[in-house]
């Protein structure tokens, strides 16, 4: 199976939520194995300052929050009257194309 690009990325989670408001800016990021892996280090460091020091526990949380296989990141941006700008992320299965559930 061939990996989508970002164009598909970015289609499949607007076609997904179908909420999309026009003017939104959309990009999205490729995690592949190098970004995947300094991703989990990064979480399980984090999950190690803030005391959670079994070492079985911290690899579930990460596991839990870091998808193993690549992924695009994709982020829809929508200015949200006086408040700025509202970020969504959502990531996408590079390979499969299915929008990934939110982290727990």
């Amino acid at each position: 199976m061939r990996e989508i690009d970002q164009k598909a990325a970015i289609m499949i989670v607007i076609e997904h939520f179908g909420d999309i408001q026009p003017g939104t800016k959309c990009s999205a990021v490729l995690f592949d194995r190098e970004r995947i892996r300094r991703e989990q280090e990064f979480h399980a460091q984090l999950y190690s300052e803030t005391g959670v020091n079994d070492p079985e526990i911290r690899r579930a949380m990460v596991a839990a929050n870091v998808p193993d296989d690549p992924y695009w990141l994709v982020s829809l941006k929508t200015a949200s009257g006086t408040s700025g700008e509202k970020t969504r992320l959502h990531r996408v299965d590079a390979r499969t194309g299915k929008v990934l559930p939110e982290p727990t």
